[in-house]
């Protein structure tokens, strides 16, 4: 079992602290940025307007990791997968040291065990032929990559797991 799908990951103190520390800031964040921030998957245009008006480049974006912009923007992009796709937050328990150059910030998946034993079955012997996998994204990471990869949108974050649930629903019986 990959310990993403471990119980230590989906609940324990780093995330739920985060979680609750993200969702207490965003009315004021809310607020400084225009309000009416809906979670609707059009929303994450103006979520990436935003971003892309305070910065120039991934270095400035890396640099101000931890600030309430960065750190609301990242909760807000995993919420509306959460929201939308139906995906759940995971989070490293404990962060190793000294601390990884990548990884151990929250991540939005779908659980595998909300998954039928069909489904991961054949999802099994998609990722071993390396055509497929269950979405995962870092929301933080999705937000630098607005910086380091031309042409990344933060919409398109949604098309990923849109295309997994699409494909869960293209197998047979009774499928989430």
């Amino acid at each position: 079992m990959d310990p993403i799908d471990t119980p230590e990951w989906a609940d324990n103190p780093r995330l739920s602290g985060w979680l609750a520390e993200q969702r207490r800031a965003f009315p004021a964040w809310a607020a400084e940025h225009g309000g009416d921030w809906d979670f609707a998957p059009a929303s994450l245009d103006r979520l990436e307007d935003l971003i892309r008006s305070r910065f120039d480049t991934w270095e400035e974006v890396r640099d101000a990791r931890g600030t309430p912009l960065l750190e609301v923007a990242a909760w807000y992009l995993g919420e509306t997968l959460v929201r939308r796709c139906g995906v759940m937050w995971r989070c490293m328990p404990v962060l190793p040291q000294p601390h990884p150059p990548a990884g151990g910030y929250p991540l939005v998946t779908y659980a595998r065990d909300g998954l039928t034993e069909y489904e991961q079955e054949v999802l099994e012997d998609l990722e071993e032929r390396l055509e497929m996998s269950v979405p995962l994204l870092d929301p933080a990471d999705a937000i630098r990559s607005l910086f380091a990869v031309p042409g990344y949108r933060l919409g398109g974050t949604v098309d990923r797991f849109d295309r997994f649930q699409e494909w869960r629903r293209s197998l047979p019986g009774d499928v989430g």
